[in-house]
């Protein structure tokens, strides 16, 4: 079973524009909002500013996170399938003792 936060999966691309996307286009924004609110002098305007450059990361990262999250998941449903086959052939589970009282998985 997977972690909470673990998504990662061999279905996942890994180029470096995905981790552009995935990573530094968030953080930037949320830089670039930190900094109008610096210069803004914590006025309304920057903090205005702020929380749209904030959201608009903490989004975009979210939509990444949650999409990764789904594709982890097809991997679950596999291994799943995977066990049930091998259920359907040898009559228990692979992480449960056969017959000879002994798991069959490494």
């Amino acid at each position: 079973m997977n972690k909470l936060f673990d998504a990662e999966s061999d279905r996942l691309p890994v180029s470096l524009s995905v981790r552009l996307l995935r990573w530094w286009i968030p953080i930037a924004l949320t830089l670039v909002g930190v900094v109008i609110l610096v210069v803004d002098d914590f006025n309304t305007t920057g903090a205005d500013a702020f929380a749209a450059f904030a959201g608009a990361g903490s989004s975009i990262w979210l939509m990444n996170f949650l999409w990764r999250l789904g594709i982890s998941g097809d991997d679950d449903r596999d291994r799943e399938a995977l066990d049930r086959v091998y259920l359907a052939e040898h009559g228990h589970w692979p992480d449960q003792p056969g017959e000879s009282g002994e798991s069959d998985q490494d």
